[in-house]
C-alpha cells in the first residue's frame, strides 16, 4: 500500500479514505502479480507494463477506469449494479456497496484481452 500513500492523503473525507484503500487492497490481494504505480494522479495496476485498471476519487464517487473495451463488455453489468459509465469509465457512490464480482470479472477480462500486448493502452 505504501506506493499508494501519496495519492490515499489526498482524499480528505476519512470514510471515503477507507473505502479506497479497501478497493486497493482488494485488488492487490486478489491479483498479486500486478505491478502498482501512481500515473496521471491516480492508482494504476500493471500487468507486464500494460494498464489494467485504475481508480480516481471524487467528491460523490470513485471512478473506475478500466478502459473503453471493457466498459463496452461489461456494459449491461455495470447499468445492473446501478453505476454510471461514460465510454472509459464507470462511477460508483461512496454510499453504495462496492460490486467486487463485476470488478473481478473487468481485471481478468482485461488481463486475458491484453496478453501480450505491448503498449500501455489498447490502440
Amino acid at each position: 500500500m505504501k506506493v499508494f500513500e501519496p495519492y490515499l492523503v489526498k482524499i480528505k473525507d476519512e470514510k471515503n479514505r477507507e473505502i479506497m484503500e479497501g478497493l486497493l487492497s482488494w485488488v492487490m490481494t486478489n491479483y498479486p502479480m500486478l505491478d502498482k504505480k501512481i500515473a496521471w494522479n491516480q492508482p494504476h495496476f500493471v500487468h507486464n507494463n500494460t494498464f489494467i485498471i485504475a481508480f480516481t476519487h471524487a467528491k460523490q464517487h470513485i471512478s473506475v477506469v478500466p478502459e473503453y473495451k471493457a466498459i463496452e463488455v461489461f456494459k449491461e453489468d455495470i447499468k445492473k449494479s446501478n453505476y454510471q459509465s461514460t465510454n472509459f469509465i464507470y462511477k460508483m457512490k461512496w454510499q453504495n456497496p462496492i460490486d467486487y464480482d463485476l470488478l473481478k470479472r473487468i481485471i481478468d477480462y482485461n488481463m486475458e484481452d491484453k496478453k501480450g500486448l505491448d503498449t500501455y493502452w489498447r490502440k
